[in-house]
């Protein structure tokens, strides 16, 4: 019995020493006798004696960021990770970390924690997690997503009956940039802004300053703001709320505006993916001489699909065509209020739909309304293209398991 009880205890020694580590870890890292964290992500790569691979660091409101090349080995339970070196940006130079973690094993998922140190820094604690995929899920390298960048997605307003074409550029410091384009009259514009991110509530408030630049120079444009809740879904980074606003040379008081929800995202993409988006985006800009732009993801229950393209503002001319997976499935289509149906079937688990303006008609830059139906639900888009940049989302299938 004693030598029963033997095997039995080392059973879970040998399954430790077994465990691949590997992979992308999500969580954040705090300092002693401060009261703010950083996001931290770390990305580890098999190796034949550790764990080579990078980690990514970020400040609570998403104004600094860096990137570092690190090393970690398994000892027991006990993860222990050091970073080598900064590998962006070059400057400000930040703490290389030494951390001591603890692995704990659960159902559906694993925990690392435990102190981190580093020459010239205070000492603090860090807590990262990884998702254990289900049997037969393979796992995809997931490019690191941060609030900074860019977002994109549709404005409405409660007195109007379409909605806008609207990105927001977050930049380092705070700082950024809106973009709005309205499909009837006023054309496009530009503002500055400026913006905060609370990690622990996961809001983003921003608030326009002024308008930067616009198309139309007799248009009186609305200052907004608002506070945007952040959420992460299987495919992409979501931010949606309200906001309010007043039009230019007035206040909230003076010069109200009528108000409105606004709905951006940002797709978490995988190497694999960018892969895939280069091999078709590098034949189309060689013979259209534009860039690809991929700003939403949508994901659908079949491989049968109706892809329905019409114009959902002001009709003004806009001439299209439509690529599927680099295929032209919509031929120089002038745009108009009636509902073009295109029945596709879709034979990859990702597929890329580029708008390709042909002409802008009279309102630039082309927006145009793309709908996709699986038969399930039919999910309502805003795309925009110009004759530099051409708008594109992605249509990812679920994959059916037995």
């Amino acid at each position: 019995m004693r030598f029963i009880s033997c095997i039995l205890f080392l059973l879970p020694l040998l399954s430790l020493c077994a465990q691949d580590l590997s992979g992308h870890w999500e969580g954040f890292i705090s300092q002693d006798g401060k009261t703010d964290t950083f996001l931290y992500q770390v990305d580890l790569q098999p190796g034949s004696k550790g764990y080579p691979g990078t980690s990514f660091s970020q400040t609570k409101d998403g104004s600094a960021s860096a990137t570092f090349q690190l090393t970690a080995y398994l000892d027991g339970r006990q993860l222990i990770l050091q970073e080598l070196g900064q590998l962006e940006p070059p400057k400000p130079k930040w703490c290389l970390k030494y951390a001591n973690l603890t692995l704990e094993q659960f159902p559906f998922h694993d925990r690392l924690s435990g102190p981190w140190k580093a020459d010239g820094c205070k000492p603090g604690q860090m807590f990262l997690e990884r998702r254990k995929l289900p049997a037969g899920e393979t796992a995809e390298e997931i490019i690191p997503p941060t609030i900074t960048g860019k977002w994109t997605g549709t404005l409405s307003q409660s007195d109007r009956d379409y909605g806008f074409y609207f990105e927001m550029d977050l930049g380092a410091g705070r700082s950024g940039q809106s973009h709005i384009v309205s499909d009837d009259d006023g054309g496009s514009a530009s503002h500055r802004l400026e913006w905060q991110y609370d990690s622990i509530f996961q809001l983003l408030a921003f608030k326009e300053l002024k308008v930067a630049t616009r198309t139309d120079p007799s248009w009186t444009w609305c200052i907004k703001s608002g506070t945007l809740n952040f959420r992460r879904e299987p495919a992409r980074l979501v931010l949606e709320g309200e906001w309010n606003g007043f039009l230019e040379g007035f206040d909230l008081q003076s010069g109200p505006c009528a108000n409105g929800s606004l709905y951006l995202e940002k797709p978490i993409l995988t190497r694999a993916l960018v892969q895939k988006q280069s091999m078709l985006q590098q034949p189309y800009e060689a013979e259209s001489k534009r860039s690809i732009k991929l700003e939403r993801v949508l994901e659908v229950h079949s491989s049968s699909i109706k892809i329905k393209v019409w114009d959902n503002g002001t009709v003004d001319g806009d001439v299209a065509t439509v690529f599927l997976n680099g295929e032209r499935i919509l031929k120089e289509h002038r745009v108009d209020k009636r509902k073009l149906g295109i029945p596709v079937k879709l034979n990859q688990e990702d597929n890329f739909l580029v708008l390709h303006a042909e002409s802008l008609g009279d309102i630039s830059p082309n927006t145009v309304a793309i709908s996709v139906d699986d038969g399930v639900r039919e999910q309502i888009i805003i795309l925009s293209s110009n004759l530099n940049e051409s708008g594109a989302v992605m249509i990812r299938k679920f994959r059916v398991k037995e």
